[in-house]
């Protein structure tokens, strides 16, 4: 290999330039990919790294080689990271820049802004560390971190691209801020070259900006990106997301957001104007939020029954939280139901109770004996060796009225256990008969339901109305209460 190459800014390349030099800073790094090469039965790979030496150009830069190789340039080279490519050739890239008329292409790496890429090949160029004695030049580099190349201000609202549905995937930018983490999931892929699984990570955040309080899911695969996201704060940080692709869940039967091989991020970028210090007033007002799906109603935030007083019917409900009466401003309201209780399965094959943390009390899904949180998983290993869980009623009932029927309403938690007399352990040891007789105590009688109803948002599925407290009441007095209604 020629040692001499030739120095450049990202500015000044032009297309099939050979054995050339730059330094730069490194924004962001895909996964590497590993693959078989059929010519001589070698494991190849490549690994993409988006480079920038000025505040205007960025450019991608594919690193080809041996397995080894990829895998210790994965390793050794991290976003943030100032670097010298020796050696790379230039190639052209004008059909990233150019798409058909009113289509947007399949993208597999970031937007350049020039009509250059980088290739490395492993023999014939490298990547290294930058001298670390010359501080002038990694200084400069490294204040462009934080630095976008695009302005801000063309960012879209989360309200507009949430408010567009179930359509095809788009890619967008927009300016939010972390509101939720939920703890790194993983997950196992077959990898047929490999004779074996890959694990995966996946990282799950709820965004939000002025537009939307109640925020966005915004989904992270790549795992430098999960890395970094670990210092993320709730309500502190900003995300500038540039070419984050949406998408309809039906999962989460709403809009969410993607990290894609194609997307960049710049964390808590440096922008002229009063739009960062905004957003993070407006953050800073918002209550944290959680990824906890299910109510449990053993929460110390619940309202006292006392002081719920306002009486709707199971029309006006849906109508406040669903419907034409729905106020965007508030996540959650109370009210006071007067209904029969036409579903009350307590005896059948329904789940009616769940498991929760003892530590953290959120809900143990699947066929977990313990907790996802690494900090709960730590506490019991140090000071607890008992059963690491406890168990909760989380029982579905069906409210009628002559509007209709709520369907969502839950009876769970130390609520349930005041209403029903008895806590879940005991409940679980009652014969079926026993059962049959307790459903039958509620089941078709009538009832003064006080309900706190919580909207469906980007960290909630659907509905929930979590009773709060719950007496029977004559047909009569029921009768009366309407009058009065």
């Amino acid at each position: 290999m020629n040692s001499k190459s030739h120095k450049l800014k990202l500015g000044d390349m032009e297309p099939f330039m050979t054995n050339i030099s730059i330094v730069a800073l490194i924004i962001s790094k895909s996964t590497p990919n590993v693959f078989l090469d059929k010519l001589n039965g070698e494991q190849r790979g490549v690994i993409n790294l988006t480079l920038r030496d000025t505040q205007k150009h960025i450019t991608n830069c594919n690193c080809w080689g041996q397995k080894q190789c990829i895998e210790e340039y994965n390793s050794m080279l991290n976003i943030g990271d100032i670097v010298d490519v020796v050696g790379a050739k230039v190639t052209s890239n004008n059909s990233q820049l150019i798409g058909a008329p009113g289509e947007q292409p399949h993208r597999y790496q970031p937007m350049a802004t020039i009509c250059c890429s980088l290739s490395v090949n492993e023999g014939h160029g490298y990547i290294v560390h930058h001298n670390p004695e010359d501080v002038t030049t990694i200084q400069r580099l490294h204040n462009l971190i934080h630095v976008p190349h695009k302005p801000i201000r063309s960012a879209l609202k989360l309200a507009d691209v949430r408010g567009a549905g179930d359509q095809l995937r788009t890619y967008v930018d927009l300016l939010v801020v972390v509101a939720s983490v939920r703890p790194v999931r993983e997950f196992k892929r077959k990898v047929v070259h490999r004779n074996g699984s890959l694990k995966l990570q996946c990282l799950e955040m709820v965004v939000i900006d002025t537009s939307c309080p109640d925020g966005m899911i915004f989904t992270i695969w790549q795992p430098e990106w999960i890395r970094r996201s670990q210092y993320w704060q709730p309500r502190k940080t900003i995300l500038y997301l540039i070419d984050v692709r949406t998408s309809y869940s039906e999962f989460y039967g709403s809009t969410v957001l993607t990290h894609s091989s194609c997307s960049l991020i710049y964390e808590n970028p440096q922008s002229p104007g009063d739009d960062l210090q905004n957003l993070l007033k407006f953050a800073a007002n918002i209550p944290l939020k959680s990824f906890d799906f299910l109510a449990q109603t053993d929460l110390t935030s619940l309202p006292l029954a006392s002081e719920i007083r306002n009486q709707m019917t199971v029309k006006q409900i849906y109508a406040r939280a669903e419907g034409d009466l729905r106020d965007a401003a508030t996540e959650q309201f109370t009210t006071v139901l007067y209904a029969m209780v036409t579903k009350f399965d307590i005896d059948g094959l329904a789940m009616i109770i769940n498991r929760k943390c003892k530590a953290c009390h959120r809900l143990i899904s699947g066929n977990r004996n313990d907790c996802e949180n690494e900090s709960c998983q730590l506490e019991f290993s140090l000071c607890y060796s008992g059963v690491r869980y406890a168990h909760f009623f989380n029982i579905n009932l069906h409210l009628s009225d002559h509007t209709g029927t709520l369907i969502e309403a839950r009876l769970a938690g130390g609520v349930a256990e005041h209403v029903l007399g008895l806590n879940a352990e005991t409940f679980q040891v009652l014969l079926d008969r026993e059962k049959s007789k307790l459903k039958w105590q509620y089941l078709l009688k009538y009832f003064e339901v006080k309900l706190l109803i919580r909207k469906q948002a980007a960290m909630r599925r659907n509905l929930s109305a979590i009773i709060i407290d719950m007496k029977p009441i004559q047909l009569n007095q029921i009768i009366e209460k309407f009058n009065a209604f």
